[in-house]
């Protein structure tokens, strides 16, 4: 979590280019809400996630503002066509995803060209 800690906080280190705001907004907003920090010997490696839970959160906000999905009707899209989609995405079953394949996940997922312009 980031600024959590105490003695030793930690602080997320998202890459510059989505810091400010005006670069990518879905990368930015996956690096701040939704990926998880990978890390060697107890330290923050730079290298991010982001699992299925996350995942699945990602992809309901995306559904909601792209497509305007919202309700019983987002559950039941979620339900149908997440989990088959992540078992193809997550070929090796561990459970998360690089950061970096997340733009075309969602994408698949919307399914419409046009309202995923933004992804």
């Amino acid at each position: 979590m980031n600024g959590f800690g105490g003695y030793l906080t930690y602080i997320r280190d998202i890459p510059a280019r989505y810091r400010d705001g005006t670069g990518d907004k879905l990368m930015q907003s996956m690096y701040q809400t939704y990926a998880t920090e990978g890390a060697t010997n107890g330290k923050p490696n730079g290298h991010f996630y982001v699992y299925e839970e996350d995942a699945r959160n990602a992809a309901a906000e995306v559904l909601e503002t792209h497509l305007n999905i919202h309700g019983n009707a987002l559950e039941s899209k979620i339900s149908a066509e997440f989990p088959a989609l992540w078992k193809r995405f997550d070929v090796n079953e561990e459970g998360f995803l690089d950061i970096d394949r997340m733009p075309i996940f969602l994408r698949q997922l919307c399914g419409v060209n046009e309202a995923c312009m933004g992804l």
